[in-house]
């Protein structure tokens, strides 16, 4: 009636403010005096998406799960047996690896009202899930695709098909199947214009443009697909959309090098604008790239600014660590690790390599960015063995070395100089100099082509060691 969608209309746009508060109070009432449990279902999905803004994650996923079950989708609250899951991801894949464009163009459409509205609270569950509470992840993006094969097409669809494929393209070491997680990704386009869903675009921009596709694409080419889905999100009203493509745009323009000075203002009002909409998840994996890049353009005649900044890591660690986000506590031990690395402590940035892949057993999938992690790790273990004579920090190394050669097989441009500069800094170790010398000069020649002029600095510093 009248009053319900007027009550509703007012909690969405309090969510917008980021009056978060307000929100509860509404969404209490309508909950509470609500005739029906589908004229609740409306409320239910913003004050998930409000409570998620408040990074209270675990409220919002519980919530989620309980409208699920009342609508007969069965998604564990718990994670699920590893080996189900890959189990269940194999026979995704090999389904939609073998589905054509054609195909999914002519899918048969979802009718049933109740599953829709599933795929609804699992699109929303599935975003929060990959900031904070890695665990769902990967349950729920596979129920998603698994109820679109069994139910037929519906808008979500094409988020579902975006996430399958970004999530597969992620699982370091089990599949490396980039081909399969493009074509995938690829579908989520097609699906995305034959659903005629905008309202996903941010989304479908961010997880398979921004994403997968950089693994076989240079990483600058998502950076204008990343801000039409920011757009798209704030035009929309959509802002948690809004927010993950500006993060995505941020990250990537770290990693393909762009002008420091300029990416430290947008950090800058990115990070404003998810503190003015309230959206706190976001906000903290900003806050961490900004950190690093402050670091990076401060003297060192301020050694202050660099102890203050040290201090915001601690707290924000702290927090991560408090709220369980490990995805957030991730995220900070890499960019802590490059930071190690540049400002030559490498002790600390070899412990802060054994403290993520500790946090990555509690994940449903590593973070890679395009080879740079494995980059940053090898550098660390080969400056450790260098510093301390002691060759057990070459199993690091030449694990990385493994990885960057078979990402390179998918993606030259972001990755072949940074291979070509472990190896060389391996061999030199190793004491195989007669191809040194030539893998350090391709190394900086090819990231001087491919733009990335950060790394290039690196491997001109190393060869001149």
């Amino acid at each position: 009636d009248l009053s319900l969608r007027l009550y509703s209309l007012y909690a969405e746009a309090e969510y917008c403010n980021g009056c978060f508060q307000e929100v509860g109070h509404i969404t209490g009432v309508v909950i509470k005096r609500a005739k029906s449990f589908e004229n609740k279902l409306r409320v239910y999905a913003i004050l998930i998406k409000s409570l998620a803004a408040q990074n209270r994650l675990q409220d919002a996923m519980q919530i989620g799960f309980n409208v699920l079950t009342t609508l007969g989708v069965q998604c564990p609250s718990s994670p699920s047996d590893k080996s189900d899951v890959m189990r269940d991801i194999m026979e995704i894949k090999m389904t939609l690896t073998k589905t054509t464009y054609d195909e999914i163009l002519n899918y048969r459409e979802m009718k049933d009202d109740d599953t829709i509205t599933a795929m609804k609270f699992l699109q929303l569950l599935t975003v929060f899930a990959y900031f904070g509470k890695q665990q769902y992840y990967a349950i729920l993006h596979i129920k998603m695709v698994q109820l679109t094969l069994c139910h037929g097409v519906c808008k979500e669809s094409c988020f579902a098909m975006a996430s399958f494929s970004f999530f597969l393209c992620q699982l370091d070491g089990q599949f490396d199947d980039f081909k399969a997680s493009d074509h995938i990704g690829h579908l989520s386009v097609v699906l995305l214009e034959r659903c005629k869903a905008e309202e996903y675009r941010g989304y479908v921009h961010a997880l398979y443009y921004g994403a997968t596709k950089c693994w076989n694409m240079h990483i600058k080419l998502s950076l204008e697909k990343l801000l039409q889905g920011y757009q798209v999100g704030m035009q929309t009203g959509n802002i948690e959309t809004a927010m993950f493509n500006a993060y995505c745009f941020l990250v990537n323009s770290f990693i393909c090098g762009r002008n420091l000075v300029e990416l430290e203002r947008e950090l800058e009002s990115f990070g404003k604008t998810m503190m003015d909409y309230k959206q706190m998840g976001a906000h903290g994996l900003v806050c961490n790239i900004k950190r690093l890049v402050s670091n990076l353009l401060v003297s060192n005649d301020r050694p202050s600014l660099l102890e203050g900044q040290k201090s915001e890591q601690k707290y924000l660690l702290e927090r991560a660590m408090k709220e369980n986000d490990t995805m957030l506590i991730c995220k900070i031990y890499i960019f802590g690790i490059i930071e190690a690395y540049i400002f030559g402590e490498y002790e600390l940035a070899a412990d802060m390599i054994r403290k993520k892949e500790e946090v990555e057993g509690q994940m449903s999938r590593p973070c890679l960015y395009y080879g740079l992690t494995d980059f940053y790790d090898g550098l660390a273990f080969l400056a450790m063995a260098r510093k301390t004579n002691d060759m057990k920090w070459m199993s690091g190394a030449s694990k990385a070395i493994s990885k960057l050669e078979r990402h390179v097989q998918y993606g030259k441009d972001n990755c072949e100089h940074k291979l070509l500069l472990l190896q060389a800094e391996s061999n030199s170790l190793l004491g195989a100099f007669e191809d040194v010398f030539r893998k350090y000069k391709l190394s900086i020649a090819f990231a001087e082509k491919n733009g990335f002029i950060h790394e290039q600095a690196i491997a001109n510093e190393r060869l001149g060691d």
